[in-house]
């Protein structure tokens, strides 16, 4: 950030330091408001900074609440009208975190209970490795499934590699670079609405044998709707006067014929006329959205926030600490003893299934064999999740308490935080009564309760002391994480600076776009490889039956290929070569491209426009796969840990010779100084998610 402020910031920091009785700092880290010993980041949003009185009342837009889908868990409220083409907030609210070749890596399904919650990472995580999964926090883990009244799609953030320099900072690769997801409402939404995602039909039907069997489809309705204005027809040509009888009857034949049609039948006289007469609600303008709403109950808005937990009193930001990227900021004044963020949990039995193994052969692009290959690393998930150094189990939070970054006061002058961290980490029983009775259960129900994909836990996040607009949220990692971060610095050597390596970001702002014949003098770096914005392409159908190596290539008018929004926020992009570039009759440089659609069929697209090309790190080249990127667990205070979660896992030969080959999570490993803290893909690209939380 530049020394330099414009006099309207400057009068903003000034006039808010007065209110507040601090004093405005400047450093070559970016400037800041100290108040009460705490350093405040100026730069996340110059809005926070305009309150005219330390207790100003926060608005919260976002609230979390028992979903109205009966059975879902908790939901994702809005408090505000949003129309259609808007963002629900204007802002990722959480980072999302690749994880890379579990399940080749020795994890099962059974070992955890995000099966369910995982994206597939389409147009980005999906370049990290072979087989990526997202796991994507807030809005991609909260919010529900409706086939019908879905109302958001989300879109990805800028992938920002630039956060930490793996030749300077130790940090490097133990911070998520991917920015999360930003949410756009796809029809209008009232204040008052649950924000539904649309997973994706194909997230049901490959859940076939499950619950999923019974949840009405989008076509659905359509034969619902025509069936209620059969019976409505018959009913008015024959005079007959409709019963709750009748309608049960109707309902029960319905439901022979086919059990998802006859779920949305209603089962009284009364609700049937409601939706046929279009008394429901003002709202619907088709029989089929008031069969949908009459799927749901509705709540209102004081409910929501009665029964509710608001999830935007933090939001992201650069954090305060130097290579920590992202922090957790506070939008309003939080009294000592609030709630600042709560975090339901997603659970993994032994932490040490994180393991990653050198399975990656990069002469054939395929993964071998777990068999006896070396530890190389460890899932980047760890550090975003809680555990204790006696316990096996590993607990993930899946809101944006993910953001908050570690602060104490063990060794005191050192670090940025003065008085210590402003918050606390506790279970979260007062909101989520599963907590409780999961906290009673021993170590093997937690298993078996993982096993068959169900979740109960849950932590909080508390203000130790008053926080005010705009400081950062830090809570203590633990004494364990601590020592082993400080033991990572002081043992990290940085890798060799032989020009092979050079950001993805730094490329992409650069425009360094590079024709086949540009790169045999002038090579991309490493990590990178060229991508194309494409959406048309197709699979030969006698695919199986061409010879080895034969490339089938389609020629094609690429001018219409614009990446609108560019192409940071794109799904659908392709390895490409550029094969020629030229300056067309406007002036503007164009490409000849040839999109790599599959290991059969090739697209050669003329007029390629520049701004629908990009870069993506090649797999297993990012930061995150860095040998002896900082791994640790955050630690969960041992008078709050239950006693019977204290066990000692027994591991056969192979697992030891892991132990003897990677670094130990309660030795070694460490989170990061930021701690932002092949399953089915649907339209948003997602691997797969719950509907319920």
């Amino acid at each position: 950030m530049s020394m330099t402020m414009s006099l309207s910031k400057f009068a903003l920091l000034a006039a808010l330091s007065s209110i507040m009785g601090g004093v405005i700092l400047t450093s070559s880290e970016g400037t800041c408001l100290e108040t009460n010993g705490e350093c405040v980041a100026d730069d996340f949003n110059e809005t926070a900074f305009t309150a005219k009185e330390e207790h100003t009342q926060f608005r919260c837009n976002i609230y979390m609440a028992p979903s109205s889908i009966k059975g879902a868990g908790f939901g994702i409220y809005t408090m505000n009208d949003i129309e259609e083409g808007e963002k629900v907030i204007p802002y990722a609210d959480s980072p999302s975190i690749t994880l890379c070749d579990q399940y080749a890596n020795g994890l099962e399904e059974g070992d955890w209970n995000h099966v369910e919650y995982l994206w597939s990472g389409k147009g980005l995580a999906e370049f990290e490795c072979k087989r990526p999964s997202e796991s994507v926090m807030g809005f991609g883990a909260l919010s529900n499934f409706h086939t019908y009244l879905a109302n958001v799609h989300p879109y990805n953030e800028a992938y920002g590699d630039g956060a930490a320099d793996r030749f300077k900072d130790p940090s490097a690769g133990s911070f998520s670079y991917v920015a999360g997801h930003s949410f756009e409402a796809t029809r209008d939404i009232k204040a008052g609405e649950e924000i539904y995602a649309d997973y994706g039909e194909a997230w049901l039907d490959n859940r076939e044998g499950t619950f999923t069997d019974y949840v009405p489809r989008y076509a659905d309705y359509s034969k619902a709707e025509n069936l209620l204005k059969t019976i409505q027809k018959e009913i008015a040509s024959n005079e007959v006067e409709l019963s709750d009888g009748i309608m049960k009857t109707l309902k029960n034949v319905a439901s022979v014929m086919n059990e998802r049609v006859g779920y949305l039948i209603p089962d009284t006289a009364e609700s049937f006329q409601n939706i046929v007469k279009n008394q429901y609600s003002s709202r619907a303008h088709t029989v089929k959205e008031l069969i949908a709403r009459n799927t749901i109950e509705k709540h209102s808005i004081e409910w929501i926030k009665e029964n509710g937990i608001c999830l935007d009193f933090i939001r992201p930001g650069k954090s305060t600490i130097p290579g920590a990227g992202q922090g957790a900021f506070v939008q309003g004044f939080i009294a000592e003893g609030a709630l600042v963020s709560p975090a339901p949990l997603l659970n993994i039995n032994d932490k040490h299934s994180m393991k990653m193994h050198d399975l990656y052969d990069e002469e054939s692009g395929e993964l071998e064999d777990l068999d006896d290959q070396p530890v190389v690393g460890i899932q980047l998930l760890l550090n975003y999740c809680f555990s204790h150094v006696e316990s096996p189990l590993l607990l993930c939070p899946q809101t944006n308490m993910i953001l908050m970054n570690h602060c104490s006061t063990r060794k005191p002058g050192k670090g940025h935080c003065k008085n210590g961290p402003n918050a606390k980490v506790q279970w979260g029983t007062s909101w989520d009564a599963d907590t409780s009775e999961w906290l009673k259960m021993s170590y093997e129900e937690v298993v078996k309760m993982t096993a068959e994909q169900r979740r109960g836990l849950s932590l909080e996040v508390v203000a130790t002391r008053n926080m005010y607009p705009g400081e950062e949220v830090l809570i203590d990692y633990g004494q364990n994480w601590e020592a082993a971060y400080e033991k990572h610095v002081a043992e990290w050597e940085p890798p060799v600076d032989d020009g092979s390596y050079i950001p993805v970001r730094t490329m992409i702002d650069n425009n360094d776009f590079r024709t086949v014949g540009e790169l045999e003098m002038n090579p991309y770096p490493e990590n990178v490889v060229s991508m194309c914005y494409f959406t048309d392409g197709e699979d030969h159908e006698d695919e199986d039956e061409l010879e080895d190596g034969f490339i089938l290539e389609t020629e094609m008018d690429g001018s219409k290929y614009v990446a609108k929004d560019g192409m940071d926020v794109q799904e659908w992009v392709y390895n490409c070569n550029l094969v020629d570039k030229e300056t067309d009759k406007d002036g503007i440089t164009v490409f000849t491209v040839r999109i790599l659609y599959s290991e059969t069929m090739n697209y050669i697209l003329t007029g390629f426009p520049e701004q629908s090309i990009t870069f993506k790190t090649k797999m297993y080249k990012s930061d995150q796969f860095l040998p002896g990127a900082f791994r640790h667990f955050i630690e969960i205070d041992d008078d709050i840990f239950p006693e019977q979660w204290k066990v000692e896992l027994e591991y056969g030969e192979d697992k030891e010779d892991d132990e003897d080959e990677g670094d130990s999570e309660d030795e070694d490993e460490g989170d990061s100084e930021d701690e932002d803290g092949e399953d089915s893909e649907d339209e948003a690209g997602r691997d797969s998610e719950d509907d319920e939380d």
